[in-house]
């Protein structure tokens, strides 16, 4: 029975595969994107961030255009490794286009899907959808999408995300978007996707709120400087999280300690990224001191890129965080004029930091802690590596972020990291 079963699946993978893979992509690569990909995503976050805002008295219609949905799609891409998308808006409809490389047989194929997306009022309805040279019925491919959706990411997100969107209008190429905020605003469809992407849910904002309350406290009581080295702040966190994990584990603790920290310390844009997994504990007076004149390798920028992307890495995986930080320094390049390899070697110290605290076991942390002594036990020393060059400048030492050259940058950065002595 076994065996026959086994026969059955083998043959139909291969008849499906007959039938949908090609050899080829329907869309040729564009490239790796561009600080221009980073500033429309950017816009576009912001965008979906304003208008599902619950305390909104009017809900806001969303609005985006073919350009920023393309940028949002070159910066996705990047986390699908060979995925390749576009979107063409015209009158009353959208046209999206995606090719998948999968490996079939010991070869490259690609599942090429096209779907136009029409003008719609209530809810989501595709008017055509082909998968590699055959047409497939738009209202099966849609109940196959959300039932994907649900059984992969869980908590009925394929539901929530058809639900999100109750209508749209085209006007040119900008398209607008109706938000259903019940199910985009208040019913944890980030959060899931973010637990969904590190293997397991992340903590309630609840959870952080204790430990940012808890920071707050020693702030204000004086057991945490104003100024000078953060080091204490980070050590304050990792010796809460070690209490806590007590009663909600490991696993649990830090990730929550270390968002309430980025709540306190890190970059300004984390709450845009992450939304309510910051928490939002009320605060009835403001601190009377804050993280803003500390400093992590004498800089105020570095603190903030270790701590964000450190936070990042304890809510998702690190294909998501290091991309992150790559796309931070994209935007820089057109948004203070420069790139700069220390920020990205701050970032990527914040990342091996939480990977190498989440594998250990809760008995090894007390001597990982202890190790912490000064600010280079955490994160690499800056001399070497090439600090703020301009866009052109960039362009013409390492071409770009696929470049042997850029990639032997970070590995020379990776191996210093290898070398502090948190990770020996």
């Amino acid at each position: 029975m076994l065996l026959t079963l086994t026969l059955v699946l083998v043959v139909s993978v291969a008849v499906l595969a007959m039938l949908f893979l090609e050899d080829q992509p329907a869309i040729a690569f564009g490239g790796p994107p561009v600080p221009e990909d980073v500033v429309e995503t950017r816009a576009f976050v912001r965008g979906v961030r304003a208008a599902i805002q619950p305390d909104q008295p009017v809900p806001e219609p969303f609005s985006t255009t073919e350009t920023q949905l393309n940028s949002v799609i070159r910066l996705g891409a990047r986390f699908v490794p060979g995925f390749r998308g576009r979107v063409a808006v015209r009158d009353g409809e959208i046209d999206g286009t995606a090719s998948v490389p999968l490996s079939f047989a010991g070869r490259t194929k690609w599942l090429n899907l096209l779907a136009t997306a029409p003008e719609f009022d209530d809810r989501l309805t595709l008017s055509a959808v082909q998968i590699g040279r055959h047409a497939v019925s738009p209202d099966l491919a849609l109940e196959a999408g959300r039932i994907g959706a649900n059984l992969i990411v869980g908590d009925g997100f394929g539901d929530s995300v058809l639900d999100a969107a109750t209508a749209m209008q085209i006007r040119g190429d900008v398209v607008s978007f109706d938000l259903e905020l019940n199910e985009m605003g208040q019913n944890g469809v980030m959060r899931g996707l973010f637990g969904t992407m590190r293997g397991s849910d992340l903590p309630g904002a609840e959870d952080v709120d204790r430990y940012y309350l808890s920071l707050l406290a020693a702030m204000d009581q004086g057991e945490l400087p104003s100024e000078g080295s953060y080091l204490p702040y980070l050590v304050f966190t990792l010796e809460a999280a070690l209490e806590g994990s007590r009663t909600e584990g490991l696993q649990n603790a830090y990730t929550s300690a270390i968002l309430a920290l980025t709540r306190v310390c890190g970059a300004r844009d984390f709450t845009l990224i992450v939304g309510g997994l910051v928490g939002d504990a009320p605060v009835a007076d403001k601190p009377e001191q804050d993280c803003s004149a500390l400093t992590l390798n004498g800089r105020i920028d570095s603190r903030r890129h270790f701590t964000t992307a450190a936070a990042l890495q304890a809510a998702s995986n690190r294909g998501f965080a290091v991309s992150v930080g790559e796309f931070k320094e994209l935007y820089d390049t057109l948004k203070s004029g420069g790139f700069d390899f220390t920020d990205l070697a701050a970032n990527n110290s914040g990342i091996r930091m939480s990977n190498t605290l989440m594998a250990a076991p809760a008995e090894d942390w007390p001597d990982l802690i202890a190790r912490i002594e000064g600010e280079n036990d955490v994160i690499v020393p800056f001399g070497g590596i090439p600090e703020i060059m301009s866009g052109d400048e960039f362009e013409q030492t390492y071409g770009d972020v696929e470049s042997p050259d850029y990639l032997a940058m970070l590995d020379r950065i990776e191996a210093r990291i290898d070398g502090l002595a948190l990770h020996r």
